[in-house]
């Protein structure tokens, strides 16, 4: 009886270890994505919703807040911007740098209009477990991306943005080098 529950629980584990430790490649749906989309499949992690990659790396490590939205930034010239963020660490025509919380923002400027923000967090920040969790700083609950890879996870034309890019490392245990936001197409 001993064992058939040895041998059972041999079963269990050596099917368990499989089962994670295999991935599947998702091919593009569209002809024009050009990175195919990795997914590993772990069963205890099988109904997260947040992201097409599961598991482990998919939580969040660092606790972020809400300093405002896409919104409180469109449109906005850099007077507006310091109400949001402070007076800037350093400015020229169409950059202004700036410190709030464990973040530095890059605010670039089309047509004195914030037009793009560069998030760079001071803090580490895990990829892909935080490639989501960066964007809530400025009020976006971003799921799935639409291309994902090992370099980053991109999103076109969402959450009322032209091009949203979160950066990694390009590392096994990848860290977050910098979330950018293009609020609308460069040549508006």
């Amino acid at each position: 009886m001993k064992k058939k529950i040895i041998s059972l629980l041999l079963v269990t584990i050596i099917s368990s270890t499989s089962l994670i430790s295999c991935g599947k490649t998702k091919t593009p749906e569209s002809s024009n994505e050009k990175t195919s989309t990795t997914e590993q499949i772990s069963p205890a992690d099988s109904n997260s919703s947040d992201s097409n990659i599961v598991g482990e790396s998919n939580k969040p490590t660092v606790e972020v807040n809400q300093i405002a939205t896409i919104s409180d930034f469109k449109d906005k010239d850099k007077t507006g911007i310091q109400k949001i963020l402070g007076k800037p660490i350093s400015e020229d025509s169409i950059k202004s740098v700036y410190e709030k919380d464990n973040y530095t923002f890059e605010i670039t400027y089309l047509n004195l209009k914030c037009n793009e923000i560069k998030i760079i967090p001071k803090i580490d920040m895990k990829y892909p477990a935080d490639g989501t969790n960066i964007l809530k700083l400025v009020g976006i609950n971003a799921g799935n991306a639409d291309i994902t890879s090992p370099a980053g996870l991109e999103w076109n034309n969402k959450f009322d943005t032209f091009k949203i890019n979160v950066v990694s490392n390009n590392e096994v245990e990848g860290k977050i080098n910098y979330a950018k936001i293009i609020l609308s197409e460069p040549t508006k």
